[in-house]
């Protein structure tokens, strides 16, 4: 089974595969003029992805990884998370994983959110008029950046897996 770090250098290696790829194609879309478009969606996919990669992965589930210790203090928001899902069960799914720990990540900035609105009276009209601005083209360089390291992840541990 690959450790946490190999898992990490496959994917860093595919992003800096991904980003040659992403370079060539701005150079072709700068002859097409099209690179005002472009470039900022290749940041997003890859901010997302490094975010995903470092932060968001499937050892999430183990109390002791890499990932989770890469959170900090902030760790401990994670605890809940690893008694829910066994290791390599639903969090190592391609499709459940990553979706649960989005929706576990963002149920953490909600409860946060509304904390400090009701508290605080602090006003989030900056949601509401950023959700009115989104477009297709970002959320999906965000979605793809969020789900790719995973879905490495999870191939690298079912290519090395024992076949006990």
């Amino acid at each position: 089974m690959p450790s946490g770090k190999n898992h990490l250098k496959a994917e860093i290696a595919a992003l800096a595969a991904i980003i040659a790829i992403i370079t060539g194609a701005n150079f072709a879309f700068e002859l097409a003029h099209w690179e005002d478009e472009f470039q900022p969606l290749a940041l997003v996919f890859s901010a997302a992805y490094l975010f995903s990669a470092l932060l968001l992965s499937p050892d999430l589930d183990l109390a002791r990884s890499d990932p989770h210790n890469r959170w900090g203090y902030l760790r401990v928001c994670w605890i809940p998370y690893a008694k829910l899902f066994r290791h390599r069960g639903l969090s190592h799914n391609p499709l459940i994983g990553p979706l649960s720990r989005l929706l576990y990540l963002g149920g953490w900035a909600a409860s946060i959110l509304a904390g400090l609105h009701y508290i605080f009276a602090v006003e989030m009209n900056f949601l509401r008029d950023g959700w009115d601005d989104l477009h297709a083209a970002p959320l999906s360089a965000l979605s793809l950046g969020l789900i790719l390291p995973n879905e490495i992840h999870i191939l690298l541990d079912r290519a090395y897996s024992d076949p006990r």
